[in-house]
């Protein structure tokens, strides 16, 4: 999915929207490993429009745990990302954070 060089911005974007969807997480988790290492080499070849598309839609939104937010900050700290994903992931990741936190926080 994250090679993208064959397709145009608009179907790498619709394809991403369409990938992480909560009814699948079983099937789309082992992508995650994946995904971090793929957005940063598809950011650098094909510009700030695919990075925002790979850190935007195309993030593992649906996989609410510690390890991919463990990735994603391996990936600000050490992937190299460029600007444009850098942003985008982080803001991710900020939301990742947000629901951990409320996923963790006891019920009433």
């Amino acid at each position: 999915m994250y090679g993208g060089d064959e397709l145009s911005n608009y179907l790498f974007t619709a394809t991403a929207q369409g990938f992480w969807q909560a009814e699948q997480t079983a099937l789309v988790r082992p992508y995650r490993d994946r995904y971090f290492p793929a957005a940063v080499a598809v950011a650098a070849r094909r510009g700030p429009a695919l990075a925002s598309a790979a850190g935007g839609p195309g993030f593992p939104r649906t996989l609410v745990d510690e390890e991919t937010l463990r990735q994603g900050e391996a990936c600000l700290r050490e992937g190299d990302p460029t600007p444009a994903l850098r942003r985008r992931i982080a803001d991710q990741l900020d939301d990742l954070r947000r629901a951990l936190a409320v996923t963790a926080a006891p019920t009433a």
